[in-house]
C-alpha cells in the first residue's frame, strides 16, 4: 500500500514537472546567440570563436569574434618565436600551457621532448640504481610505476619476479594480508627467515589485541558485542566461541519471549525488557505493555447533564381557594382574641384552625416561616378563652349570691 502510494506521488510529480517545462517559453534566438557568445569568450581560443561564427556569421558579435581570432593568432606566433629563440625545455612548456591550440603546438611538444630526454634518462638511471641497491620488492614496484617504459624496465621485471618466489615475497604477502593466519603460514613455511622474528612480534601483538577484544565482549555478554568482535577480528582466535555464544543468546532470547507471551501480562513483558535490553523482541514487548495497560484502564466517567429547573408555581384565580396565610390567621386571631365574649373564643379557635389549614397547604419553606406566627396566635387564643370563661364564672356567681 505504501509502495503504491509512493509511485503515485512520483507519477504526479513527474507530470507536474513536465507541465512546468511545457509552460516555460523556449529561448529566443537572441538569447541563444548571447549564450554562444559568452561561451566563446569564456574559452577565448580561435576554435571557440570559429564555432560561434559558423552558427552566427552575420550577428552583431561576429565582427568582434573575427578580430579576436586574428589577435590570438598573432599572439601565438609571437610566443612561438620567443620560445624558439630561447630553445629551452621550460620555454616550450610555457608555450604549450598557453597555446595548446596553436598551429605550432606539435612542433613545440617535439622540441620539449627532445630537450627533456637527457634529463629523463639521467633520472631514470638514478632511480634504477637506487632500486638495484635496495633490491626489495617495494623498490622495484616503485621504479616500474614511475618508469613503465624506461630503459631498465625488463631487468626490473625479471628481478621482481624472482623476489616474489623467495621468503621476501611470502613476507610481503603476509604483511599486506595482515592477519594471524597469514603470519602463521609464513612462519610455517619460513621458520628461519630473517622476517620470522618480526612475524612473531606481529602475531603476539595481534593475540594481545584479540584477547582484549574478546574479554570486553565476554564481560558485556550481548549479541551486539560478540558481533562487533567478529567484525573487528574475523580471523580471531575466539571466532568459534563468539559464534556459539551468539547462537546460545539468540535461543535464550527466543525462549524468554515465548514465556512472556504465554504469561501475557505487564509484569512478564517488563521482566523480559529488563533481562534483554538488546533483545530482538524489545520493541514488541513495549507494544504489548501499552496494549495491556489500555485494556486495564477504567472507562471515562459518563457525562451527566444537570436536571432541568422546576416549573414556576401556578397562580389560582379564585381568592377563596387560596389557603389563608399564616400572617392573616395570626392577625384574625389577635383581633378576635380582643373580644371579652365567647364569640371571641370561637373566633380565635376558628382563626387557629384556619391557620392550621393554611399551613397544611403551604410549601415547607412558607410553613417554616409562618410557624412562629401560628404558635403565637394559638397561645393568645388560649389565654383569651380562659379569661372569658373566668368572667362568665364571676358573673354567674354574683347572680347566684343575689
Amino acid at each position: 500500500m505504501a509502495k503504491a502510494r509512493f509511485w503515485r506521488l512520483m507519477a504526479a510529480a513527474s507530470v507536474a514537472a513536465l507541465l512546468a517545462a511545457c509552460a516555460t517559453a523556449p529561448p529566443t534566438p537572441e538569447e541563444l546567440e548571447f549564450r554562444a557568445w559568452e561561451d566563446a569568450r569564456r574559452r577565448d581560443d580561435p576554435l571557440a570563436y570559429q564555432a560561434y561564427l559558423r552558427a552566427y556569421p552575420d550577428w552583431p558579435n561576429a565582427e568582434a569574434a573575427r578580430y579576436r581570432i586574428e589577435a590570438l593568432m598573432a599572439e601565438e606566433a609571437a610566443a612561438w618565436a620567443s620560445a624558439s629563440r630561447m630553445n629551452t625545455e621550460a620555454a616550450y612548456e610555457n608555450f604549450l600551457s598557453l597555446y595548446r591550440w596553436g598551429p605550432n603546438a606539435a612542433q613545440a611538444d617535439a622540441r620539449r621532448a627532445a630537450l627533456a630526454a637527457p634529463r629523463l634518462a639521467r633520472e631514470e638511471q638514478a632511480a634504477w640504481e637506487h632500486a638495484a641497491r635496495t633490491d626489495r620488492i617495494e623498490a622495484y614496484e616503485d621504479f616500474l610505476q614511475r618508469w613503465p617504459a624506461g630503459a631498465n624496465n625488463e631487468e626490473a621485471r625479471d628481478r621482481l619476479g624472482y623476489l616474489w618466489s623467495t621468503d621476501e615475497g611470502a613476507w610481503v604477502r603476509a604483511r599486506r594480508l595482515n592477519s594471524p593466519g597469514g603470519y602463521a603460514d609464513f612462519l610455517n613455511a619460513y621458520p628461519r627467515s630473517i622476517y620470522a622474528a618480526e612475524a612473531r612480534r606481529y602475531l603476539d601483538a595481534f593475540q594481545r589485541a584479540d584477547d582484549e577484544a574478546w574479554d570486553h565482549a565476554r564481560r558485556r555478554d550481548t549479541i551486539r558485542e560478540y558481533e562487533r568482535y567478529l567484525r573487528d577480528y574475523p580471523d580471531g582466535y575466539h571466532r568459534r566461541d563468539a559464534e556459539r555464544r551468539i547462537y546460545a543468546l539468540e535461543e535464550d532470547d527466543r525462549r524468554a519471549w515465548a514465556y512472556a507471551q504465554r504469561m501475557n501480562s505487564i509484569l512478564a513483558y517488563e521482566n523480559y525488557r529488563r533481562a534483554w535490553p538488546s533483545g530482538s523482541y524489545y520493541s514488541d514487548a513495549a507494544r504489548q505493555i501499552d496494549r495491556l495497560r489500555a485494556q486495564q484502564s477504567p472507562p471515562p466517567p459518563p457525562v451527566v447533564s444537570p436536571p432541568p429547573p422546576p416549573p414556576p408555581p401556578r397562580r389560582q384565580s379564585a381568592a377563596a381557594a387560596t389557603p389563608a396565610p399564616a400572617g392573616d390567621a395570626a392577625a384574625c386571631a389577635a383581633s378576635a382574641c380582643g373580644q371579652p365574649t365567647a364569640t371571641a373564643s370561637a373566633g380565635c379557635e376558628s382563626a387557629a384552625a384556619t391557620s392550621t389549614t393554611a399551613a397544611a397547604g403551604e410549601p415547607a419553606a412558607c410553613a417554616a416561616r409562618a410557624a412562629p406566627a401560628r404558635a403565637g396566635a394559638a397561645a393568645r387564643a388560649a389565654l383569651g378563652g380562659g379569661a372569658a370563661s373566668a368572667g362568665l364564672r364571676l358573673r354567674f356567681g354574683a347572680r347566684a349570691a343575689a
